[in-house]
């Protein structure tokens, strides 16, 4: 199991009950707290994969929590959307008992150290030795890196030599393979770091974040691209706090995150307080310089990209003359909690329904999404498979997933063009000149249209990364 622990805050207010979000500096916690915190913590048996100014992220038997909170874990299944359209029953953790608070996933410790504890929500990921080129597939379908770069703008400024050189990408996703066609891009991957004990950082079974990775060379081929593995043995992101934690204490440019969790849309209650937490730990980031970059969801109603201050990721589609429209696939909405925040911020390229399958990725062979791709859909979503084999290393797939990293990329080449850029900065130079999206609707469960101007559908627009360049450029 995977959790959070938040140690006591100077303001002398819980993370888990924070109403106002303009800054973490209240949660802070000294460091002589987390210090006994963390104490507390590993004398009940849970092992620490990550810390912050507020609080660590923990793994451990079920055992060790409750030793830890006095209270008993227990499993309930809620119906979530899952990748590649699907709805499905997730199991879910809570932590119950005598003194226990109601809210789901949250529990208390008797340290006076710790003010709450979190269990890790189920998270999926937003879609989702091989030949270093694609197949030809029949399928209409984008080709990486040209036709991507130059459908979002970037192509001119790769010619002038505007790569995103230097810039460290982080991304936390299911892993990343070392495929043939990375090698033959010359693209910069640093080590893998799996967070998750046991695991091997050379595998990703489910493929997920090797072929989103490839999105963010689309755009910024001179980027670095730091790893973090967050999936468990089996591929699924059991451990996506801890590996933003760990890659938040790396101190990268741009922090790119292709996955989310799923609630009920739209909400009966305020703000959950189990996500609060979270909330902080990337406005943290964020205060920090840091770009934080989150996927909208495809069909999902999710607590990351709501953050203040985060760029939500959403969907546009170029069809086969070029005609843009919004991505039926991706979601779009406005913030019931935080005031003024518009899900997606900008977007990226997302295939359409019912399986968006639209990027030619390089992945693991023989890996899930290799798999499923193939074939043809299991009478939920009802469409042919990809054209690809099962086991080639390459399918057909997207997502707000993909447009998550190609904004990354974009980010990476503002930056590397003009280091010291504020995340505010970039917000304002992306939304400020992205091509306006006046037709289409979003995942028909929000429904929203794209309008003239900032809309539901496509925020700001589609990311133009050459003209958002010259914005910055002309910045004094």
């Amino acid at each position: 199991m995977f959790g959070y622990v938040s140690a006591r805050s100077q303001g002398g207010r819980p993370m888990t009950h924070a109403d106002e979000f303009s800054s973490t500096e209240p949660f802070h916690a000294d460091g002589h707290t987390r210090e006994l915190a963390q104490q507390q913590a590993q004398t009940s048996g849970l092992a620490i994969t990550a810390e912050s100014r507020m609080g660590f992220t923990v793994c451990g038997p079920p055992a060790a929590f409750e030793e830890l909170t006095g209270g008993r874990v227990e499993s309930y299944e809620s119906l979530q959307h899952v990748q590649s359209g699907r709805v499905r029953y997730v199991t879910h953790l809570d932590i119950v008992g005598d003194g226990q608070p109601e809210d789901l996933g949250v529990g208390i410790a008797p340290a006076d150290s710790i003010e709450a504890v979190v269990l890790e929500q189920p998270r999926s990921p937003n879609q989702l030795s091989p030949s270093a080129q694609p197949p030809t597939v029949a399928k209409y379908h984008l080709r990486l890196p040209g036709d991507v770069a130059m459908l979002l703008g970037a192509t001119a400024a790769q010619r002038e030599g505007e790569v995103g050189a230097g810039v460290q990408v982080a991304m936390v996703d299911t892993g990343q393979y070392t495929h043939p066609y990375f090698t033959l891009q010359g693209y910069h991957i640093d080590p893998v770091i799996a967070v998750i004990p046991g695991t091997n950082p050379s595998q990703d079974p489910v493929g997920h974040g090797t072929g989103e990775s490839a999105n963010i060379f689309a755009i910024a081929p001179g980027a670095t691209l730091r790893p973090y593995r967050a999936s468990n043995a089996g591929g699924q992101l059991t451990s996506a706090m801890t590996g933003v934690l760990r890659a938040k204490a790396d101190h990268p440019q741009v922090i790119s995150n292709s996955w989310g969790g799923d609630l009920d849309y739209p909400p009966a209650d305020p703000l959950p307080h189990a996500y609060r937490t979270w909330v902080l730990e990337i406005l943290d980031a964020v205060e920090q310089g840091i770009v934080v970059v989150f996927s909208a969801g495809n069909g999902q109603f999710s607590v990351e990209p709501q953050i203040p201050g985060v760029i939500a990721a959403g969907g546009v589609f170029a069809g086969p003359a070029l005609d843009l429209q919004a991505s039926n696939y991706a979601s779009g909405y406005a913030s019931p909690w935080f005031d003024g925040v518009v899900v997606p911020t900008v977007c990226g390229l997302v295939g359409m329904q019912p399986r968006a399958q639209y990027l030619m990725l390089p992945i693991p062979p023989g890996c899930q999404i290799d798999m499923d791709e193939s074939q043809a859909s299991d009478g939920q979503l009802p469409d042919t498979g990809d054209g690809t084999r099962s086991d080639d290393g390459w399918a057909l797939f997207s997502g707000t997933s993909a447009a998550a990293p190609q904004i990354a990329g974009a980010a990476a080449v503002l930056l590397g063009a003009r280091p010291g850029l504020t995340p505010e900065q970039i917000v304002t130079a992306l939304t400020r000149t992205a091509t306006d999206i006046t037709v289409g609707h979003t995942h028909p469960r929000f429904n929203n249209p794209a309008t003239p101007g900032d809309d539901l559908a496509t925020g700001a627009g589609l990311v133009n990364v050459g003209a958002a360049l010259d914005h910055v450029r002309r910045m004094p």
